[in-house]
C-alpha cells in the first residue's frame, strides 16, 4: 500500500483527522480490499497499483467506502456495470498476453 493510495482512501472516507486508531482502521480496510478488488476486477498482477487514476482506482476507493460503512454486501449490485467493464478489460489483456506467450513458445 502506498501513501498515495492511503491518502486517496482517507479523502474518499471524508476523514480529516489524524490519529493512530483511524490510521489503523484505514490501513486494515485497504489491505483487505486489495485482494478482494483484484479478484472482482479480474486483475492477475498482485502488485497492481490501485492509486493510479482510472476506473480501477474509482472502484477501489468506493469499495473502501462501503467497507468503512459496513455494507460491502451492497457493492456488487450497485457497481455491477462498472465491475463488468473493468473485468472485461483485464480479461482481454490477460488473454492477449497469454496468446502472445503461446505463439512465442511455438516458434
Amino acid at each position: 500500500m502506498t501513501e498515495t493510495l492511503f491518502a486517496q482512501v482517507k479523502r474518499k472516507l471524508n476523514i480529516t483527522w489524524d490519529d493512530e486508531e483511524t490510521k489503523a482502521t484505514v490501513t486494515d480496510i485497504i489491505q483487505s480490499a486489495i485482494p478482494v478488488m483484484l479478484h472482482k476486477l479480474g486483475i492477475t498482477d498482485p502488485n497492481f497499483d490501485f492509486a493510479q487514476p482510472g476506473a480501477e482506482n474509482n472502484l477501489f476507493r468506493s469499495y473502501c467506502l462501503y467497507d468503512y460503512n459496513h455494507c460491502t454486501n451492497e457493492f456488487d449490485d450497485n457497481y455491477a456495470n462498472e465491475i463488468g467493464q473493468v473485468r472485461e478489460k483485464h480479461e482481454l489483456e490477460y488473454h492477449l498476453a497469454n496468446s502472445e506467450e503461446s505463439e512465442d513458445a511455438e516458434t
